[in-house]
């Protein structure tokens, strides 16, 4: 049967290619999910990546805790069930991407857009938390997403989150080890705009043995 009907909804998506822009959310979600599966390829990840469980567990239900006015950048079938943790309030929660096929994802605040550009569509101060995890040196090249990789573009990016976040609001940054080996503090990529913390309670610097990923926490100066 789920044959079946993921043959039916691959033939509609085909024939229809604007349909589920029409579809609301939560059915459009559950199409993806449950007849098309489109998050198998990622079950095995959401179980045992530590990265990925840090952030489920920890991170995520401490900075909904901490902050009223959350920013998350980057959405995708693995990311949605994110919002949860903003149900008391979802205007709480703000995420960001610039591929519009992935706005299913995103939470009820969604802005299509890069993230070089946030500064375009909230006002200054408008944030006091902003999640920026796998988006430094990362490239997908066979789908044409190179992620902010330049030393200008993450200076460009720094200055937009300086912007659009309020004084000792905190910033929480995610990347590959294999992508970029030393840390934005390390290359001078985040000076004068940014400094760490040991804020959270994990500390400035979150690793994982055996695991190619870091996190590393800031605040926002008051320049």
């Amino acid at each position: 049967m789920k044959t079946l009907l993921a043959a039916l909804a691959h033939g509609v998506n085909r024939a229809f290619p604007k349909a589920k822009s029409l579809l609301p959310k939560p059915l459009h979600r559950f199409v993806l999910l449950r007849v098309l599966g489109v998050n198998r390829p990622y079950e095995r990840m959401l179980r045992e990546n530590p990265e990925r469980l840090f952030l489920q567990h920890e991170a995520l239900p401490w900075v909904s805790d901490t902050y009223r006015k959350v920013l998350f950048v980057g959405t995708a079938s693995y990311t949605h069930q994110y919002e949860d943790f903003f149900r008391d309030d979802p205007d709480r929660y703000t995420t960001i991407d610039r591929n519009p096929a992935t706005k299913v994802w995103g939470g009820k605040h969604h802005i299509v857009a890069s993230i070089l550009d946030i500064d375009k569509h909230r006002p200054p101060g408008f944030f006091d938390c902003i999640v920026l995890n796998g988006i430094l040196a990362y490239s997908i090249p066979e789908l044409d997403d190179h992620g902010v990789i330049e030393r200008e573009e993450i200076r460009k990016l720094v200055e937009a989150l300086h912007r659009v976040m309020r004084p000792g609001g905190f910033l929480l940054v995610g990347w590959r080890l294999t992508d970029m080996p030393a840390s934005p503090v390390e290359l001078g990529l985040l000076d004068p705009y940014f400094v760490p913390t040991e804020r959270p309670p994990w500390g400035r610097r979150k690793e994982f043995p055996g695991d190619i990923h870091v996190l590393e926490s800031y605040e926002r100066t008051a320049i």
